[in-house]
């Protein structure tokens, strides 16, 4: 049977964190943020901390999709004592309706991808919202490239649970034993694969190891073509 290589997508192909402050950017000059926040570099540094916890828990179930999309930006209002929920959720929408449009891949991805395509079917496990992640795909030029887009609303599991890795594999036609996984998230990504019987390869830039001795450890995306094809 032949290899399949599963990516994520945020933050191992699509650059979120640089797309997301280009867009942070736009928004503090349109809504004209800087009446209640001094700089756009403030905004961002606390819009991105109140994020990543408003995400935390999302993955944990503890917040629901809609609300996590303003209620990041009203803490980062909050934050500056400005408690206004109808600009939260201005904030919110016109976030999620420019952020996807942003086209910044991370080094080498693209022709990382184009020489995988050439030898196994590609495809994507993301956790990300369904409705922004195939305009990410399509707008930056990676979807040609892959065939199956498993998102964890669709499959009702987010990753790092077996049951997202089973519904991809189902879907694509896959072996477990004969896969990859590539991600940036050691737990959802490299983990969780590799506990769903993927070989898995983890996308981390910094000098952090993995404490898994049967998971691959690359600090750039140039590397993972080398691991795979051997």
């Amino acid at each position: 049977m032949k290899s399949h290589v599963f990516f994520d997508l945020d933050n191992t192909l699509w650059d979120f964190k640089a797309n997301s402050r280009d867009t942070l950017t736009e928004l503090y000059a349109y809504f004209r943020l800087n009446t209640i926040i001094p700089d756009a570099e403030l905004f961002i540094e606390f819009y991105e901390g109140f994020n990543a916890a408003c995400w935390a828990a999302y993955q944990r179930n503890e917040m629901r999709k809609d609300f996590l999309r303003h209620q990041r930006f009203f803490l980062t209002l909050a934050h500056f004592g400005f408690k206004n929920r109808t600009l939260a959720k201005k904030l919110g929408a016109e976030y999620v309706a420019r952020s996807p449009l942003k086209t910044k891949l991370l080094p080498h991805a693209m022709e990382v991808v184009e020489r995988l395509h050439a030898e196994f079917p590609l495809h994507i496990i993301t956790n990300g919202f369904q409705e922004v992640q195939s305009v990410k795909l399509r707008e930056s030029g990676l979807a040609p490239y892959f065939k199956e887009i498993i998102t964890s609303e669709k499959a009702g599991h987010k990753k790092p649970s077996p049951r997202i890795f089973q519904l991809a594999l189902k879907r694509s036609g896959a072996a477990a034993e004969q896969s990859w996984m590539v991600g940036d998230d050691y737990q959802a990504d490299a983990l969780g694969g590799w506990q769903s019987g993927l070989r898995s390869i983890w996308l981390e830039p910094t000098a952090e190891t993995s404490s898994h001795p049967e998971i691959q450890k690359v600090a750039c995306l140039s590397e993972v073509p080398k691991i795979i094809l051997g």
